[in-house]
């Protein structure tokens, strides 16, 4: 009996340690955000400038929410964007619809005095196997906007520069104002 007890508890040990699993943390998987850059459209230079938006507010028109700090990194609702957003895309659509306002003020009516313009972004979206740990991940293909005219019209020109959405470093829109 003394010497079956010790190897029982050592047999109990190993297998305790050898059914554990390791823990996975997903660390590369990541929903890409849609880069929209904003330029300068009087720029004569073969390089496109950046040129700042004063006040700017982003609403999504599919779900009536605005974007701030919390729901798109890096941005502030009414703040001024020197250079580029980052904007969610759907994954359960295949279109997202936005509205851009510039110098968005807030009354008290809770009437927008901005100038506003609606884009649409339409896109396929493809699930990208990345690990078990992450799962799959949309990646957004063929994207293409429409942008719905206005006589006030505060976007000049739109152009896409990457059609295809998998990360979220390099500018995929460029709007010209």
């Amino acid at each position: 009996m003394k010497r079956i007890f010790p190897v029982l508890l050592i047999a109990v040990i190993v297998s305790y340690f050898s059914s554990c699993e390791k823990d996975d943390i997903c660390v590369e998987g990541d929903t890409p955000f849609l880069v929209i850059g904003f330029y300068d459209a009087a720029s004569e230079e073969e390089e496109d400038v950046f040129k700042s938006v004063p006040s700017l507010r982003i609403r999504a028109i599919d779900n009536d929410s605005i974007y701030s700090k919390t729901t798109a990194p890096v941005f502030t609702d009414r703040s001024t964007v020197s250079d580029s957003v980052l904007v969610p895309l759907r994954i359960d659509a295949s279109t997202t619809t936005f509205e851009f306002i510039i110098n968005s003020d807030d009354n008290d009516e809770d009437i927008e005095t901005g100038t506003i313009d609606s884009l649409t972004f339409s896109y396929s979206v493809d699930s990208e196997y990345i690990s078990r740990a992450c799962g799959f991940i949309p990646n957004f293909n063929a994207l293409d906007t429409t942008r719905q005219v206005y006589t006030t019209d505060w976007i000049k020109r739109i152009s896409i520069v990457n059609e295809n959405v998998e990360r979220s470093n390099t500018i995929h829109v460029k709007i010209f104002h």
